[in-house]
């Protein structure tokens, strides 16, 4: 999913269920990081250096990246005996995602028990796309080949560009049996944010009673309205019915960080934001793979970034703990 859904919409579903509109924005723009954190970063601190690393960029080639940031951020394992019910050949993969899985549910409800909205926010973010990026994996594999002509490699739905991700897209899977190899994304996306509110009310101690009203108003909000509009058009339509403020990608680096005017991570962002970096990925293939050297600014310690950071730390030990009693690796 994109920042409609991890954004937007979430944000959206938070204070339906009963969030303020601090913490709302707080577990909203914790979902989004995950997308905007492009960048991994060696702070000179008053405590010494402080290390953080990227939950999304384009490194296919890194190993270490799929099970560091892809898998357990973005293409959360799913359960074993559905990942082969809806494609032709039949085959499993222990990596593949499915949709709101029982591993997935396992994270997001460790989360929610901290009741650290930062680490809430983070595993919404991979509890969504479980749902957005169901049948595929975190991996560089066959398994994710989609067009055998295509010269991007099959790593996570890279050879289907961003199609997965955007809320009223409609697109076509091939490695599907043919009643499910047309996707219709705004019905998946629907389910998600259904489930979604349903555990944060649960937080909240409130019933769910309203889902349905709920529901009926964000595709109202919403609109499957076909392609005639862009992402931004239809984010300006949310903001305009909603009031939710924008989201500003380099809010939270910045207000920690001292970056220079047009820093690494704002290149690379805009570049994600384009055509998944396709394009900058090969320009940048190994400065990629860098520590950009910064320094805090004074309440580094006390920051959004600081905090959203040692949640992502925490979201990962807690993502390849589950993994790992099953062993998927």
């Amino acid at each position: 999913m994109n920042i409609e859904f991890h954004y937007y919409i979430l944000h959206y579903l938070c204070q339906a269920a009963g969030f303020s509109e601090d913490d709302a924005g707080i577990i909203a723009c914790s979902s989004q990081f995950v997308d905007s954190n492009v960048q991994s970063y060696k702070i000179e601190t008053n405590r010494g250096f402080y290390h953080t690393r990227a939950t999304q960029n384009y490194v296919f080639w890194d190993s270490d990246f799929e099970k560091y940031a892809f898998i357990p951020f973005h293409f959360f394992p799913g359960d074993l005996e559905k990942t082969g019910l809806l494609r032709k050949d039949r085959r499993s993969n222990p990596l593949c995602c499915t949709a709101g899985s029982s591993r997935v549910k396992k994270l997001l409800l460790r989360a929610l028990k901290t009741r650290n909205l930062y680490r809430i926010g983070i595993a919404l973010h991979t509890y969504a796309d479980s749902w957005a990026h169901q049948n595929f994996s975190g991996r560089r594999e066959e398994w994710n080949r989609v067009n055998a002509d295509s010269l991007i490699p099959p790593v996570g739905h890279a050879q289907v560009l961003n199609s997965p991700d955007i809320f009223n897209s409609r697109w076509e899977d091939t490695r599907l049996k043919d009643e499910y190899r047309y996707i219709k994304n705004s019905a998946r996306f629907i389910k998600a944010a259904r489930m979604i509110y349903k555990y944060l009310r649960i937080y909240n101690r409130l019933d769910f009673e309203d889902t349905d009203f709920v529901m009926s108003e964000l595709e109202e909000i919403i609109g499957d309205i076909g392609r005639e509009k862009t992402v931004e058009e239809r984010i300006c339509d949310i903001i305009i019915q909603t009031n939710i403020a924008k989201y500003d990608p380099r809010e939270w680096t910045s207000e920690a960080l001292n970056l220079p005017r047009f820093s690494e991570d704002e290149l690379i962002q805009k570049g994600y934001e384009k055509l998944m970096g396709l394009k900058t990925e090969f320009l940048r293939k190994y400065s990629l793979l860098k520590e950009s050297p910064v320094t805090a600014k004074e309440r580094f310690f006390s920051t959004h970034f600081y905090r959203w950071t040692e949640a992502a730390e925490a979201h990962l030990k807690d993502a390849l703990d589950i993994l790992q009693r099953d062993d998927p690796f």
